[in-house]
């Protein structure tokens, strides 16, 4: 998508962006292709022209595909193999946790996979799937809704629709049984772990729960977890993770994730570790929370919503989204509503689908005799 069109060869798309003022981007998430453009409203006409010729076409060749997969692998040597531990949780968890490929593969691909794709296999998927049928536009900014109605109509409009094809079911019921596996990082000096359980459906009535109990048990000093792993026990040096981590907030298909990452001490076991875990997770399913403590904590998830909304493109990426997986922007609007209504009740209840047999976890550890 970025090497050109028969109309507008490679280079034209950025040189044309970025003399308007612009930049632009993409990006792949779990179950969306995000492409993005930032630039002063008086561009609105020339890129939606671009966006228009690169969804009518591209300019394939082996050329263009070599570069792109050179890009992807540079993007895997930097983000992946140089990282300590791989970031196991992104490539790795998802294949312990789940079943079906949809969820379960790796989302970057390997270099066997990447080197093993043809110029058929490209076009094959462009032809598929890149249709104005299957694409949402959200334009956000200092423009007028007819104005973009009518742009959009005369640059889209007459692209053709592709040919139906049956969609994957993503659902997946939760884990019976837990997974455990303990493998050696080459890089890391410390040893982590990355647990993951599969998730209901967006629309169930525990979505929003999930993810406060993910704010309540990660983000920040005051989180659970800090003060139960890292200034209670003095067991864990890090943590992050939440509900759907990798998409944000509650659009996603099918299922999706709940993800933990917990780096440790070298003298603590990997057990000890999980044990932790489940009593803070316990504490909460037993006890609930305390009304002063969950309302800082819904104010934290709406904070950041508002926050991320701010920005036009933002907001654009949201309304996108909200479209293209709830079939409605003004889905966009529901999670607020959602997060204020979340009870110590829910809390409980979402702390439940956290439990030790449903999940999958993996422990990377130093090679022996690292110090």
């Amino acid at each position: 998508m970025f090497e050109g069109t028969p109309n507008a060869p490679k280079g034209v798309f950025d040189r044309v962006c970025e003399a308007s003022g612009g930049s632009n981007n993409g990006q792949t998430r779990p179950d969306v292709t995000l492409y993005v453009v930032d630039a002063p409203s008086s561009a609105l006409e020339r890129i939606l022209f671009l966006e228009a010729d690169r969804m009518s076409g591209l300019a394939f060749g082996q050329e263009s595909l070599d570069n792109q997969r050179d890009v992807v692998k540079e993007e895997i040597l930097v983000n992946v193999r140089n990282d300590p531990y791989g970031l196991f949780e992104y490539g790795e968890l998802p294949q312990a946790l789940f079943t079906k490929w949809e969820n379960a593969h790796d989302g970057y691909g390997d270099f066997h996979d990447l080197d093993a794709a043809t110029l058929a296999d490209v076009e094959g998927f462009f032809s598929a799937f890149y249709r104005p049928d299957n694409a949402v536009l959200a334009v956000a900014g200092d423009v007028g809704a007819d104005e973009v109605f009518s742009l959009a109509e005369r640059r889209f409009g007459a692209i053709p629709r592709g040919a139906p094809y049956a969609r994957p079911d993503l659902h997946e019921p939760p884990r019976e049984a837990p997974v455990l596996l303990v493998q050696e990082a080459p890089l890391a000096r410390t040893p982590a772990v990355a647990m993951g359980w599969r998730m209901p459906e967006r629309t169930h009535a525990d979505a929003a729960g999930l993810l406060v109990l993910g704010e309540l048990l990660h983000n920040g000093r005051a989180s659970r977890l800090y003060r139960g792993l890292v200034e209670g026990r003095e067991i864990a040096t890090d943590l992050s993770g939440g509900f759907n981590p990798f998409q944000g907030g509650v659009w996603y298909d099918g299922t999706t994730l709940f993800l933990s990452r917990i780096g440790y001490r070298r003298e603590v076991s990997a057990e000890a570790v999980l044990a932790a875990f489940d009593e803070e997770v316990a504490r909460i399913a037993r006890d609930g929370v305390g009304e002063a403590e969950l309302a800082r904590v819904k104010t934290k998830v709406l904070a950041d919503t508002w926050a991320g909304l701010e920005p036009r493109l933002g907001l654009a990426i949201e309304l996108a989204q909200a479209a293209a997986i709830a079939g409605a922007p003004e889905a966009l609007l529901d999670l607020p509503r959602l997060v204020e209504a979340v009870s110590p009740g829910d809390l409980s209840r979402a702390a439940a689908w956290l439990a030790p047999e449903r999940r999958a976890a993996i422990v990377k550890v130093p090679p022996k005799g690292e110090a």
